[in-house]
């Protein structure tokens, strides 16, 4: 139950130095920003990264090298290097960390630390798009025809209920990989055999929103921000502009009310002939969310008040129109010298 989540979820004390750490931070400079803005001089922000090559670190007040996401030490390493370094938050960004993450959730949780991750049934919903899809069903949320299976997809094909193109893509995919958009059966069969983990769903034409949603410690829903997305690269949104269209803000609200969501979530829906319907879930920090930040949504602002153990006030209804973004981008340098001296995961910094 959420009251029992909430109880099993730490606070930092009045006068510890505050420590956030953002694993696999990668190219996400501009978060580290917004948490810095956020703290002020009142705390530290920390970067992990399995490269030390990694742009961002350019922007953390200090940086470490962690195994890959994969490796079977991964948690056990980052809970050690947390504890060490009284690290109070943890926020993890890339797909691949959040179900060996949520899966030790509550390891973190025993030792002070607030780790931002929902449980492992709702990163389970978002990871698998087939779930994604059932979860629509079930809360009555409009979704995509989606099926796993050749025969079951010729089927509809044959009795109408889809049309050309459809699409392949894999169950657990994540930036966009592997998805293959089929005109007839030659392509369908040939996409499907070559998809690991396929599933094929309805194609729609028509616009692509985004979401970025925020629930509390009680997965209580408190921010419903969306955009229209202009434009994608590799995956992630480049260009977005905000919308206070109330019906999807009112779609957003559903879906954030039905979700054990702890923290962030990237949420996409796309708008067809038949209105909106879900098409992914992701409880995280999206690559689109520097436009709802841009528009007053401050989710580390938000993440910080949980932290000090404040209640949050809804601000549903609070996204505004026309406020756009665009990705550019940056360059960075640092020396030999820096790089070398990155630590890892074993060394108290």
């Amino acid at each position: 139950m959420p009251g029992r989540q909430q109880n099993c979820i730490p606070q930092i004390q009045g006068n510890d130095v505050m420590r956030i750490l953002l694993s696999s931070v990668g190219r996400r400079g501009y978060l580290v920003k917004y948490f810095k803005e956020a703290l002020g001089n009142n705390g530290e922000v920390w970067g992990a990264d399995s490269s030390q090559y990694a742009p961002a670190f350019h922007y953390c007040d200090k940086s470490t090298l962690l195994p890959v996401v994969t490796s079977r030490n991964y948690a056990d390493e980052l809970l050690a290097f947390c504890r060490s370094n009284k690290i109070n938050m943890l926020v993890p960004l890339i797909d691949p960390e959040l179900p060996v993450l949520a899966a030790q959730r509550q390891r973190f949780f025993d030792a002070g630390i607030i780790a931002v991750i929902s449980p492992p049934e709702t990163i389970e919903t978002g990871r698998d798009k087939y779930l994604t899809y059932k979860f629509g069903k079930e809360k009555h949320i409009d979704v995509p025809e989606t099926v796993l299976g050749l025969s079951e997809a010729e089927a509809l094909l044959a009795n109408g209920r889809l049309g050309w193109p459809v699409v392949v893509k894999p169950r657990d995919g994540s930036a966009s990989v592997n998805i293959t958009y089929c005109k007839d059966k030659r392509q369908l069969r040939n996409a499907f055999e070559n998809c690991p983990n396929p599933m094929i769903q309805e194609y729609m034409e028509g616009d692509e929103f985004g979401y970025d949603l925020f629930n509390d410690r009680d997965f209580k829903p408190i921010s419903v921000f969306c955009k229209l997305k202009l434009a994608m690269r590799a995956g992630e949104t480049d260009k977005a502009v905000s919308t206070d269209n109330k019906e999807l803000i009112a779609l957003g609200l559903k879906i954030a009310e039905n979700l054990r969501l702890f923290g962030p979530a990237d949420v996409d829906v796309k708008i067809g002939k038949d209105g909106p319907k879900l098409l992914e879930i992701n409880p995280r920090f999206g690559g689109g969310y520097p436009c709802s930040h841009l528009g007053g949504a401050n989710f580390p602002a938000k993440l910080l008040s949980l932290c000090n153990g404040e209640r949050l006030s809804p601000d549903i209804g609070s996204c505004p129109a026309g406020v756009y973004m665009f990705k550019q981008d940056e360059i960075v340098t640092a020396s030999r010298k820096k790089l070398e001296s990155i630590p890892g995961p074993e060394q108290k910094i």
